[in-house]
């Protein structure tokens, strides 16, 4: 690595996140619920749904409800029992749309500040209270540190460095600007 900053570690982190939004946007690529709830499950649960309870691997789905139910201690979850949107009561749709919002707005206007409430809150078409709460949670996932539940739910291109380019090197951060102005991707 060479005399890379954290103002330039936190627009790798950035660039990459915008670089890896599906090209047609999230709404297109996640079309209905039932496509959010099955990318929720993938991201959390890679190899199958566990209770959240007793860890157990033996998980039946009650279809009607988008629950899960663990067959070993009878605990009912969903796919976001015990993350940030535990008992959320807007779509997931919303989620996905402001984790992408707040992505873009921050590479593409401004490095500096993240979307303002107010323009939150009119993008999705909700009041500012439940916007404002929104964006605290969905930048608590995506910032660097973060639990990245919604970064790697939207996040699905995976990018390819191409040889001769050093990770985290300016080169690296070269690329990666390039890429987003230029509009096109390159993955692996």
């Amino acid at each position: 690595m060479s005399n890379i900053g954290q103002k330039e570690l936190d627009h790798f982190h950035w660039l990459t996140m915008a670089l890896s939004l599906p090209e047609e946007g999230v709404a297109k690529y996640f079309p209905d619920e039932p496509a959010r709830i099955k990318r929720l499950v993938e991201v959390r649960w890679p190899h199958g749904p566990t209770c959240i309870r007793c860890l157990g691997d033996s998980i039946t789905k009650i279809e009607t409800r988008s629950l899960f139910q663990c067959r070993k201690c009878r605990h009912q979850f969903s796919a976001t029992s015990g993350t940030a949107l535990h008992r959320t009561r807007l779509p997931l749709g919303n989620w996905f749309q402001a984790t992408e919002s707040l992505i873009h707005y921050h590479v593409d206007i401004s490095l500096r500040y993240h979307m303002p409430g107010h323009a939150l809150a009119q993008k999705l078409g909700i009041q500012y209270v439940a916007a404002r709460r929104i964006r605290k949670v969905v930048l608590a996932d995506i910032e660097e540190g973060g639990y990245n539940f919604l970064r790697s739910a939207v996040c699905v291109q995976a990018l390819k460095i191409p040889t001769g380019v050093t990770a985290y090197s300016n080169d690296h951060l070269r690329w990666l600007v390039e890429l987003r102005l230029s509009g096109l991707r390159f993955r692996s």
